[in-house]
């Protein structure tokens, strides 16, 4: 079966991202997921549903189809991966999607300090945070919630969503770009919340 072999180092990638979340606190045990195509971008790896971040292994991965949307091998994929089907459908140009419950971004939007303005302070948002895109609370998991997403980032050069009470949705080339892009977005998110309770910003 394609990717068995052939996608170990993709697989890895995801592994790995899912621990380094989880270490930051980015996301919980079972919260969040990875997923990144496979090398002949036929079928997508995703991380699977229910599962311990910090201790999956690349056999714990699910294989899906991005035309049929079906589960072509390994345990039963993230409620989430109709955000993942559709996101890849859409754009051709993205190769690995990560999404998280990373709390300051979480914060910050519900203060009204994810601004451009505010987050252009930084050199590093300026350069990897450029077109972030809200979307409204959804209920997790449901086909409208990943609608949504999928509007939001269906442009070239969208790589964030912000979901209103839930997390965050980041897409890059690869997982590495991926998971920058989260990254540095909680970390400019806790910058302007402790500004705001510094009384340094206004909300």
């Amino acid at each position: 079966m394609v990717g068995l072999v052939f996608d170990a180092e993709i697989r890895r990638s995801i592994v790995d991202a899912a621990r380094r979340l989880y270490i930051r606190g980015l996301n919980s045990t079972l919260s969040g997921n990875i997923s990144a195509r496979s090398s002949n971008k036929r079928y997508f790896w995703i991380t699977p549903g229910s599962r311990d971040k910090a201790r999956l292994s690349i056999e714990d991965l699910s294989l899906v189809d991005v035309e049929s949307g079906n589960r072509v091998m390994g345990r039963e994929p993230s409620s989430e991966y109709r955000m993942h089907l559709l996101l890849y459908r859409v754009r051709g140009d993205v190769n690995a999607i990560i999404h998280t419950h990373q709390l300051y971004t979480t914060i910050a939007h519900r203060a009204g300090l994810l601004r451009r303005e505010l987050l252009e302070e930084s050199y590093e948002a300026r350069i990897y945070l450029r077109g972030i895109s809200f979307v409204p609370r959804l209920e997790p998991g449901s086909l409208e919630l990943a609608e949504a997403v999928a509007r939001e980032l269906s442009e070239r050069g969208k790589y964030i969503a912000v979901i209103e009470g839930h997390g965050v949705v980041a897409v890059g080339g690869e997982v590495a770009e991926a998971l920058n892009r989260a990254e540095i977005l909680e970390m400019e998110a806790k910058r302007l919340v402790n500004l705001a309770i510094m009384g340094v910003i206004a909300r």
